[in-house]
């Protein structure tokens, strides 16, 4: 008996690598190698991803499979294929670019902050890389537009029925896949860092949940029962057991109130009246000295260094590092914890664009204060000329309503306008006043080749840095040095005021340098420094707080506790359900059924001032320059006029 071996046909295997569903699994994994390569900015990155986690990499091949699945219901399937093939490679680059300048990755939020983008591209990109730009687009829709008409129909009878099956087992074992991932832990849907989770979970999954995990995702035990044995806790002091909040089928008495410890925080005297408070947000802020081996030729923080050692302070967590300004300012002015959020969310983008917040406005409000923004920047930058309506302030003063502004060498504002605007503000009403100030100096990016003539203070970085650091980082030191002599007249200011006024100043995150946790000496890139000073005596407390802690525990110190977040942060410290709480009462406030309110939201948005002083017109002449030509010049006086006025 003869035993025949059948030899592969090299024919019948190129053709089955042909397959359109075989070349979708083929495409994406290449498409994922690639989106990886510039999520790490390193290809040798992106195969040690591969290796060390397969099974990450290819359930992330899976999802970007799916994606490209649907091309095989057209006809001009190549053209499909390459249409969705770069949008992949498009958000890969994107996230490449992005890293470049921040350490936080694309998500689908970015996408919705492109008007905010646009209005500070010359703080990035050079004419020429704009040009490059514009003509890269130019070229991909000309390159588009020839696939197109280039492209081949696929003949004869496309089995659609063949194809939408394909179509629903890639998109099924994607969503089986998810769910497995999440009960293995293999995955998480929640992300405390984005950038880490993008590296552990790769870009596909990373950005496609930043698209369908937005908002606060409605807790277990959210009921109304629930939110109003909450509310009675906080209302009465006492701290919430775990107990409380877990709903059983047949209804029990109220527990016993378990006695709040006392608190721990007290103010030091009693005020004849509430003190006005002013917060000033310092961009990009923090204390370089906590870079490792680092050194400098003179101290570029001597002002805030004194006021951190002699006054209430303390290391501040934040939610952002690089960017993400908007975030920190939620987390301060709302005492939200913006971790039970999408991932990458920006709340001033999506949930506040249609809702009122209850914030640190409404709930001082409420004690007759006052309440405005500043922001030595454009107004509609995240939109916060319209979700500063919904956080209740009253007035807000950007840089369109300012004069005598002086500029950076990137050309951001300077800090020191900012002092005239918050006297400004104190003058504009009789009774107390809130203030929250948001800065700009420190903004980068940071140049990479010396632009400073002379720069007052020099550095040395040491070996175990790059050397790239060393521009950068010059040019951020002698930036926030003026922004620490701009710290110093405004305490000279606090302590000329006649009125009792607390000042407390943070940085909003750190700025966007290709550091390492290892490499500060705390080993925390999301933390910076906080500090309070008064005009008044008050006991000094080196305090670490969490960004979304900081305004209530201001309050406490001043013997203030209104509003129900801010009672909560106050009361529940202790309590071991305490961040299970703050999840129900944000989900209750900002997406549930306002139990805590009894179903009505008490927070009006208000009518937003644009500024403290009115522009006015008072008087239009036109002056004949040419009689003959009937010619004139139009003289236009008022009063208020800024740079920034246009006829």
């Amino acid at each position: 008996m003869q035993i025949h071996f059948h030899k592969p046909d090299l024919h019948d295997w190129k053709k089955k690598l042909k397959h359109p569903m075989v070349v979708c699994f083929l495409v994406a994994f290449g498409l994922n190698l690639f989106v990886e390569t510039m999520s790490r900015c390193s290809l040798f990155g992106a195969f040690e991803y591969l290796f060390t986690n397969p099974l990450v990499f290819l359930y992330n091949t899976v999802i970007i499979a799916a994606t490209l699945s649907i091309t095989l219901l057209f006809r001009k399937r190549t053209f499909a294929m390459t249409f969705v093939s770069l949008l992949w490679i498009i958000i890969g680059i994107t996230d490449f670019v992005l890293l470049q300048f921040r350490t936080t990755p694309f998500t689908a939020v970015d996408i919705l902050m492109v008007k905010s983008a646009i209005e500070i591209w010359q703080y990035y990109l050079s004419v020429f890389q704009l040009v490059l730009i514009a003509a890269a687009v130019v070229l991909l829709i000309i390159g588009l537009i020839f696939l197109w008409k280039k492209t081949k129909r696929v003949t004869g009878k496309l089995s659609y029925i063949k194809v939408l099956a394909f179509c629903g087992i890639t998109f099924l074992s994607s969503f089986f896949l998810t769910e497995a991932g999440l009960k293995t832990t293999l995955l998480a849907a929640n992300f405390g860092n984005l950038a880490d989770a993008f590296h552990d979970y790769g870009l596909p999954y990373c950005f496609v949940n930043s698209i369908i995990n937005t908002g606060i995702d409605k807790p277990k035990h959210y009921s109304s029962d629930v939110v109003n044995q909450i509310v009675n806790a906080v209302e009465e002091g006492v701290v919430v057991k775990p107990s409380d909040i877990v709903p059983t089928e047949e209804p029990v008495a109220t527990p016993t109130p378990t006695p709040s410890p006392t608190p721990t925080i007290v103010p030091e005297e009693t005020l004849d009246s509430h003190p006005n408070i002013i917060m000033v947000q310092l961009e990009s802020f923090f204390d370089p000295a906590h870079i490792t081996g680092v050194t400098f030729t003179s101290d570029p923080v001597p002002v805030y260094r004194n006021l951190v050692n002699n006054y209430s302070s303390g290391y501040l967590n934040v939610p952002s590092v690089g960017a993400g300004t908007a975030n920190t300012e939620f987390e301060i002015i709302t005492g939200m914890n913006l971790d039970f959020f999408g991932p990458g969310e920006y709340p001033y983008k999506t949930i506040l664009q249609e809702t009122t917040c209850e914030s640190v406005n409404f709930n001082l409000k409420t004690l007759d204060y006052t309440t405005h923004a500043i922001h030595n920047n454009t107004g509609t930058f995240y939109d916060r000329n319209k979700i500063f309506s919904q956080l209740g302030f009253d007035t807000f003063t950007s840089i369109e309503y300012m004069n005598n502004i002086e500029r950076t060498p990137l050309g951001w504002a300077k800090d020191e306008v900012l002092i005239g605007e918050i006297d400004k503000a104190l003058k504009d009403s009789e009774g107390q006043d809130f203030i929250y100030t948001i800065s700009v100096q420190g903004h980068g990016s940071y140049p990479t080749e010396p632009i400073l003539e002379n720069p007052e203070i020099d550095i040395t970085i040491p070996e175990h840095l790059s050397s790239d650091l060393y521009y950068p980082l010059l040019y951020y030191v002698n930036q926030i040095h003026e922004m620490d002599d701009f710290i110093a007249d405004l305490i000279d200011y606090i302590d000329s005021l006649s009125e009792d006024t607390i000042l407390i100043m943070y940085g909003d995150h750190l700025p966007g340098f290709k550091l390492d946790a290892s490499d500060l000496d705390n080993e925390s890139l999301f933390q910076t420094q906080y500090v309070m000073y008064s005009n008044f005596p008050m006991e000094t407390i080196h305090k670490d707080l969490e960004s979304y802690q900081l305004y209530s525990y201001v309050l406490e110190r001043l013997g203030i506790s209104v509003g129900l977040i801010p009672k909560l942060h106050q009361t529940q410290q202790d309590s071991e359900v305490y961040l299970d709480e703050l999840k129900i009462l944000e989900y209750d406030m900002l997406y549930g059924d306002l139990d805590c309110y009894d179903g009505v939201n008490p927070n009006v948005a208000t009518n937003l001032q644009m500024g403290i002083d009115p522009i006015t017109i008072n008087n239009v002449q036109l002056i004949p320059v040419n009689d003959t030509e009937n010619e004139n010049i139009c003289i236009v006086t008022g009063d208020n006029f800024t740079p920034y006025s246009k006829i």
